[in-house]
């Protein structure tokens, strides 16, 4: 059985942690010469093996600024109901989703009025972070009410999609969805998610999903916090297709 070379494996290690997010959200690797201390090998080892990363495509040198990660193209198709995570999951896509926040709340005025339901009933709040690569790209808080709330409330949302939990809990599943897209300016908060300045422009898109019946039972805002996510329309004749694309 023939030996891997020795660049190879260290490019197959350099690998499994570009895939895990090791490298920050701006995915810059360290020095050449601090790598090849950490894998005890010389310097053209290492950069065989950094070539071989490049050759694949998951890296690049940028001239006078280093090696750094290429971000992954993420594309979301709008045209149909699925999740971003179910997505991403079609496409091998390494998504983390980190539940920065989930409680039973009461529903705010503009929440209640999406959903058609009094002011300040009881419903689930559930507020996401989701990252690639280590890169945040979406903050997301949803409100799901009664009686959709109460099924999932055992639900952990770190891998379980929130729609599935409740098509799977309920047998309630999304049959048509109202979307509206505006820019905002970035809060203070989510400013400090990403590490960029507060008041910058965002996209910010906010869903209502209906179930078969007509009702609406889940109201997402999602903000887009990596200016490379983009959302890109391809016009034609007989349809229109919208789709979420980073890098």
């Amino acid at each position: 059985m023939a030996v891997e070379p020795k660049y190879r494996r260290i490019a197959d290690a350099l690998a499994e942690r570009i895939r895990a997010g090791d490298f920050g959200a701006d995915g810059a690797l360290p020095p050449q010469r601090v790598l090849s201390d950490e894998y005890s090998v010389t310097l053209m080892t290492l950069r065989q093996a950094l070539k071989a990363l490049q050759d694949d495509g998951l890296i690049e040198q940028r001239a006078g600024r280093g090696t750094f990660v290429v971000p992954p193209e993420v594309a979301h198709d709008q045209a149909n109901l699925r999740s971003l995570a179910d997505e991403l999951n079609t496409q091998g896509v390494p998504l983390r989703t980190e539940v920065l926040d989930v409680q039973t709340g009461k529903l705010p005025r503009e929440v209640a009025i999406e959903l058609g339901m009094p002011a300040e009933a009881p419903a689930l709040r559930l507020e996401r972070l989701r990252s690639v690569r280590g890169i945040p790209l979406l903050h997301q808080i949803s409100w799901v009410p009664q009686p959709w709330a109460e099924a999932i409330a055992e639900v952990d949302f770190r891998v379980t999609p929130l729609y599935g939990a409740i098509g799977e809990a309920t047998g309630t599943h999304p049959e048509r969805a109202e979307e509206a897209l505006t820019a905002e300016a970035l809060t203070a908060g989510l400013a400090g998610l990403t590490s960029t300045a507060e008041g910058r422009p965002a996209l910010v898109m906010r869903r209502t999903t209906f179930d078969g019946t007509g009702r609406a039972y889940v109201v997402d805002t999602a903000t887009i916090l990596d200016e490379r996510l983009r959302i890109v329309t391809d016009r034609r004749t007989s349809e229109v297709t919208h789709t979420w694309r980073f890098g």
